[in-house]
């Protein structure tokens, strides 16, 4: 049997627990989270994808790592990214995960990243960051239609699609595609203005941010605040130019100065419901994923958090080291 725990059982923990219920094999699922209505919520939502025949899923749900006792398979920590360290800390040292997925933006403090790098590496336990782009047939297939001797130059604009939380995901997609961690951000460009995000507590940027890897190659993010619409992902790789139009939700249209878009058109993107157990079976089996690792993915995050803090030190004239983004 899979003994497997998500940790947060918000809007993308409930999604991973339905994924995780197209699981083949026998599996108990541990659902952790202190609220009652969000336990509800994510219960509700996998009985939503449990048939009544279906025999071999067992969900329990747990207000706390505390009632936890038996070693886990994967463990994935879907929380905000305030609490997300303490929760992390905990989970390592309980000894009680043989894998992690943690959600992005993975935590708010520089020291948080070295601290949990440090015990990551001292455990051994492998651990991937839920930057799911890359994992995709679309972008698969985009990337092995790159040629490297060329630079990459990507842009991606449109309006409100949340600077703050998303940025991540297309850093992750450059990473990829030009296979260097190494990046540099300014964001002189990012507007004054900084507005209160979906999630209570949190922030979000509106503005340009612009990047360069060791390569040369240059990523451009624009988000507008305007009336929320189409996303649009162009990458130039020497001659030639791909684009991609999305309502970041699942659909893109697909342009390419080659032959790839005759082969792929108009194509989908898959929910999250229909992702995370596929991660979790290859690591299960193979012992790894298509998830970028921990190791990976520090560099992104600690560029991002440190271009938000510096603007909001600017805007304040106090010192920041706490990134509000989730």
């Amino acid at each position: 049997m899979i003994h497997c725990a998500i940790i947060g059982a918000g809007q993308i923990g409930s999604r991973h627990l339905q994924a995780l219920c197209k699981l083949e094999s026998p599996t108990r699922i541990a659902l952790v989270d202190p609220s009652n209505e969000s336990l509800q919520t994510a219960s509700d939502r996998y009985q939503e994808v449990v048939s009544s025949g279906k025999k071999n899923i067992e969900l329990y749900c747990h207000h706390s790592l505390d009632t936890l006792s038996d070693t886990l398979d994967i463990v994935i920590i879907a929380t905000n990214s305030n609490v997300r360290e303490k929760i992390v800390r905990d989970v390592i040292q309980k000894r009680i995960a043989k894998n992690i997925i943690l959600e992005k933006v993975l935590f708010q403090k520089k020291d948080q990243y070295i601290t949990i790098d440090a015990l990551l590496q001292e455990s051994s336990i492998p651990t991937w960051v839920s930057c799911w782009m890359r994992t995709t047939d679309l972008f698969q297939k985009v990337k092995s239609a790159l040629n490297l001797n060329n630079s990459i130059k990507i842009k991606i604009y449109g309006s409100q699609w949340g600077m703050g939380t998303n940025s991540i995901h297309f850093m992750d997609l450059f990473s990829f595609f030009s296979g260097c961690v190494d990046f540099k951000f300014t964001g002189v460009y990012l507007e004054n203005e900084v507005l209160d995000a979906k999630r209570y507590g949190f922030k979000e940027f509106m503005g340009r941010l612009e990047g360069m890897n060791s390569r040369g190659d240059s990523l451009d993010l624009v988000c507008k605040d305007e009336q929320s619409g189409p996303i649009t992902i162009e990458i130039q790789n020497g001659p030639e130019k791909f684009t991609l139009i999305t309502d970041f939700v699942n659909r893109f249209d697909f342009k390419s100065s080659n032959e790839l878009s005759n082969r792929l058109g108009n194509v989908s993107l898959p929910y999250q419901s229909e992702m995370t157990h596929l991660w979790v079976n290859d690591i299960l089996t193979k012992g790894s994923c298509s998830l970028p690792t921990y190791a990976n993915s520090i560099s992104l995050h600690l560029e991002l958090i440190k271009v938000f803090n510096e603007h909001l030190q600017k805007l304040t004239g106090k010192e920041i080291d706490t990134c509000p983004i989730t």
